[in-house]
């Protein structure tokens, strides 16, 4: 009998190669390759197993901060705009900027763990509730401050990164597990103290739904829900797979919720890729900032916002992103420095100094917004509330002129 030759090791490491293709390209649940759960049997399985809330809550508090260091390069704004090129206003785009434009640091400080150290369905470990059932992640929403605070100045900027509460909301089983992550982000990794952005993120983590569920999901039409106004402004856009690839790439992440269609339809129970929650509320701000006034003396920018996703926005499906006037805030009228145009003045100084006569502006007062966006059916899926300040700048104090004395001109040789 002829023995079977042993095959050689680049044959073997090319059968080894398409073994783990293969793998990947097959959808598998969070559960069934994480954690040691399954879902098969068409009910959910840990419905009434006891879940340690407090045990999970301790665990999670208990982590240390993460800290992320990255260098302001324009560049990393530049190519979230040539993304962002075809959904938005002309005019909002390829506008040069000092400052980090609104929503643009989400493209900066991004995860930097290899593809073997993420959660089987592409997300962060850092914010899961491990060796739980909770494998499903959705962006519930959040709140920055701030926003003028970070310079596209070249220079490395630091963001600080912890989870700062956990709870759970539902019933026994149908229970839902809320993250609060704090994010700051400062100018400086040697001086955190300085006051840059403030973000929350709230993340929710869900059981994977079973096969019923997820047939239901897949099946039934979405409740409705309107909005309660009109708004003054709106502007429609469809998202394409280009553009949710596009931003998982800028923002190095591998949500497979956003990349992979399978993967939605037969784990997760989605009719097709999702929006990402930040590319969202990235739109909504640009939207909002191309309302905003900006002329030769008086500019308006936005300061705040906290916003909630209510329903999933669709690849493919038209999401009307609408605005409208809540209120105006009056101002002391205070001459004051507005943190964004100390920012302009260093970048413009190569961030030695500030020039008071280029930053001295009045605050006008204070307006309030309501924005949202609607699904193609009119559905509300996202709302938040933003405040944008408005500025008058001040004109440039001319410098007196003082006369010369008459030993001044003897000793400088300008007699005859």
């Amino acid at each position: 009998m002829r023995r079977l030759r042993t095959p050689s090791r680049p044959s073997m490491k090319l059968c080894q190669g398409l073994c783990v293709l293969q793998q990947s390209l097959t959808p598998i649940s969070a559960s069934q390759q994480y954690r040691g759960f399954s879902s098969t049997s068409g009910a959910s399985l840990l419905g009434a197993e006891t879940i340690d809330i407090e045990a999970i809550r301790d665990e999670m508090l208990a982590r240390p901060p993460q800290m992320q260091l990255d260098r302001m390069h324009s560049s990393t704004s530049d190519r979230l705009s040539t993304a962002l090129f075809d959904f938005l206003p002309p005019h909002e785009c390829y506008v040069k900027r000092h400052i980090v434009p609104p929503g643009h640091h989400l493209v900066y400080f991004p995860l930097d763990h290899p593809g073997s150290q993420l959660c089987p369905d592409g997300t962060d470990p850092y914010h899961s509730p491990r060796n739980t059932p909770f494998t499903r992640r959705m962006w519930a929403g959040g709140s920055i401050r701030g926003f003028r605070g970070l310079l596209l100045d070249e220079a490395t900027a630091v963001c600080t990164e912890r989870i700062v509460d956990v709870n759970a909301r539902g019933s026994t089983g149908a229970e839902k597990i809320f993250v609060e992550v704090l994010r700051e982000y400062t100018k400086s990794p040697r001086n955190r103290d300085q006051r840059g952005i403030t973000e929350r993120r709230t993340l929710v983590f869900m059981r994977e739904p079973s096969d019923k569920e997820k047939k239901m999901n897949l099946e039934k039409e979405p409740r409705i829900v309107k909005a309660p106004n009109k708004p003054e402004y709106s502007f429609t856009l469809t998202p394409t797979p280009t553009l949710l690839f596009h931003y998982s790439a800028l923002t190095y992440n591998a949500h497979r919720i956003h990349l992979d269609r399978s993967y939605c339809r037969e784990v997760e129970g989605y009719r097709d890729l999702l929006v990402h929650g930040p590319l969202s509320l990235t739109l909504m701000l640009s939207i909002l900032q191309s309302r905003l006034t900006q002329d030769e003396n008086q500019y308006e920018f936005i300061d705040k916002i906290d916003y909630r996703h209510l329903a999933p926005l669709y690849v493919g499906q038209p999401m009307r992103i609408c605005v409208a006037p809540r209120g105006t805030q009056a101002s002391n009228n205070n001459q004051t420095k507005d943190s964004g145009d100390e920012c302009h003045s260093a970048a413009k100084e190569g961030r030695r100094g500030e020039d008071p006569e280029e930053v001295a502006s009045i605050e006008l007062g204070r307006n309030k917004w309501d924005i949202w966006v609607e699904n193609h059916a009119g559905g509300l899926c996202v709302k938040s509330t933003a405040e944008t300040v408005k500025r008058r700048t001040l004109p440039r104090q001319a410098t007196p002129v003082r006369e010369k004395s008459i030993e001044e001109i003897h000793r400088n040789g300008e007699s005859k």
